[in-house]
């Protein structure tokens, strides 16, 4: 067991180690066209066992479609087969620069009450990281905090 000047020992060491958004992020980034369909975006979904998919205008991020939406679209009654992803999109999309760190990213996440945060370079985007990469990237400082 640790007494308290061990753990804060501990905590001091382990910050040193914080890692970058670009440490945990998702390279691989599922996204699809503003002219998809919303049944092309929710098979996305399924089929990579994603929340969002990013809508790209070349390699920039036009827009986010995530399973929040997705739930208000189908409570609303939206045409899934004809409405496309331009014209349910949210087109405030916030992002992030890699070079932050996880802990920068979870700041910006839970201030803009969000979940995924897609990661640009130059406007670009380079990857994307949920709030449960954050987690599993902070649990074990977190382990010394409790």
């Amino acid at each position: 067991m640790l007494d308290n000047s061990s753990a804060a020992v501990a905590l001091w060491s382990n910050l040193d180690a914080i890692q970058e958004v670009r440490d945990i992020m998702v390279r691989k980034v599922v996204s699809a066209r503003p002219s998809a369909s919303l049944m092309e975006i929710a098979r996305l979904m399924r089929k990579n066992r994603i929340g969002s998919v990013i809508i790209t205008k070349g390699r920039k991020p036009a827009g986010i479609l995530t399973e929040s939406d997705f739930i208000k679209l189908v409570a609303r009654g939206c045409d899934m087969k004809n409405g496309l992803a331009e014209d349910h999109m949210n087109r405030n999309v916030v992002t992030c620069d890699a070079s932050i760190t996880v802990i920068d990213a979870l700041m910006i996440m839970r201030g803009e009450k969000i979940r995924h945060l897609p990661v640009v370079k130059n406007s670009n985007l380079v990857g994307i990281i949920s709030i449960r990469d954050l987690i599993a990237a902070t649990q074990f400082s977190s382990f010394y905090v409790i």
